[in-house]
């Protein structure tokens, strides 16, 4: 299956930037047999302005981000993750290395993948 990544990132590197206050992510193409690459940067406006979150704010970042399936951020608050839940983009919170964040997500993900196909034979 393959999917996309959306990642909060300053330098390209890490994973170091909070949802609200990112203003560009960076979009991974994750293919079915594990490869990736950056398919994209994205620019949207931040939904968190002067400290504040502001619902519309945070919908219309999860409307442009609905072609990803996952978010990898260093922070991100219940609304806008609930927000980007609705929106069928699962977000996770960490702080680290790019590549090592999409890599660990790839072996969660195959993990569950065996877990289910074990449940069903």
């Amino acid at each position: 299956m393959e999917f996309q990544v959306a990642v909060a990132s300053l330098d390209g590197v890490l994973i170091n930037q909070h949802f609200g206050k990112n203003r560009e992510f960076l979009i991974y193409r994750i293919q079915d047999n594990g490869e990736y690459e950056l398919a994209e940067r994205r620019e949207l406006a931040a939904p968190c302005q002067s400290g504040q979150h502001h619902e519309d704010a945070l919908v219309q970042a999860a409307k442009q981000l609905q072609d990803c399936s996952f978010v990898l951020v260093a922070r991100i608050g219940p609304g806008a993750e609930k927000i980007l839940a609705a929106h069928g983009i699962k977000a996770f919170e960490i702080y680290d290395r790019i590549d090592r964040a999409i890599d660990r997500l790839i072996q969660y993900l195959n993990g569950i993948k065996k877990k289910q196909e074990s449940s069903t034979s």
